[in-house]
């Protein structure tokens, strides 16, 4: 299978090193000193399933180098994702697919309206990764929560989604696919938009969250207003999946975090907006009220375009 990683930062570096690993075309689309340090110095995976080096990395910062794929692992952020979009046309050919990773419930309809929905694999992913340095992925949870969950945009199966789950299955990778990948979109959002909120807000490692009552209070009820609105937008989200999604949380590794928190701690920009300004859009157009993401988003506001003037 030839696999193009567009947006190769943490994730589409861990899903495109395993691909490549097991023998897969893969080229990587990256930019910086991330790039710059894969070309001289090949691609780093650290894991608790065992540290990976793969010395030949096929990387650009260019699309139009790029020749089509039968996959694009389309891992850009959020904010990203309009312009990238029109860049990476020229990948796209008949039999081409895209599993699209981007956090939230936004991205996917972008896609879909560009490339047709046959196209497009909604993807979730579960997976705690960063750039430790340059080249270097570290996955602290790798073991837990490794695994990618996609489906068509429609629902049901297709044959090119059965082929590329087996491709990932036999490259070690944890993969399920489903026939309904719009509920595991709001679950996952459910979890991910209280997650990022608290764990952000407060700077912390989700393990200091759990041990702390009014945290854990405060975790409650952001889990509750996104499971109302996930509900409300999509039937098939189960009526427990705010109790499923908090203690989801609670049970996590206690050494983790939101990978926002990262951005923010760097300086980078946040994908804020995507996450609890989301729940307060959706909210707003559905009747729900959201004050626990109303407060979140006003906190980290500041953040959005990068570390504000003043900030520690």
């Amino acid at each position: 299978m030839r696999a193009i990683i567009y947006g190769a930062g943490a994730l589409g570096c861990f899903y495109g090193a395993r691909l490549q690993e097991s023998g897969h075309d893969v080229t990587y689309i990256a930019r910086g000193a991330h790039l710059e340090a894969m070309q001289r110095n090949g691609l780093r995976i650290e894991s608790r399933l065992g540290d990976v080096h793969i010395e030949t990395i096929d990387a650009t910062d260019d699309p139009t180098m790029v020749r089509q794929g039968d996959l694009i692992f389309f891992a850009v952020k959020n904010y990203d994702v309009e312009t990238a979009i029109p860049a990476m046309a020229g990948l796209v050919g008949a039999d081409t697919r895209i599993i699209t990773v981007q956090n939230g419930v936004w991205a996917q309809p972008l896609l879909a309206d560009r490339f047709g929905r046959e196209r497009v694999l909604p993807g979730v992913v579960v997976l705690p990764a960063d750039i430790k340095a340059p080249g270097v992925i570290r996955t602290p949870a790798e073991v837990e929560l490794g695994g990618l969950t996609f489906g068509p945009y429609g629902g049901g199966v297709s044959e090119h989604a059965v082929r590329i789950h087996d491709a990932f299955v036999a490259s070690g990778v944890p993969a399920t696919l489903t026939e309904d990948i719009w509920r595991a979109l709001w679950e996952k959002f459910i979890r991910l938009s209280a997650y990022s909120a608290m764990t952000v807000s407060a700077r912390l490692n989700i393990g200091a969250i759990q041990k702390t009552a009014a945290a854990r209070d405060l975790m409650h009820s952001l889990v509750g207003e996104t499971a109302a609105i996930a509900r409300a937008s999509h039937g098939s989200v189960p009526p427990d999946a705010a109790k499923s999604a908090f203690d989801f949380l609670m049970s996590l590794p206690s050494d983790i975090h939101a990978s926002m928190l990262d951005d923010l701690l760097r300086g980078k920009r946040i994908e804020l907006d995507w996450l609890s300004g989301e729940v307060i859009r959706r909210g707003r157009e559905l009747g729900i009220p959201t004050p626990s993401h109303a407060f979140a988003h006003a906190v980290l506001s500041p953040y959005i375009g990068g570390r504000p003037e003043g900030a520690f």
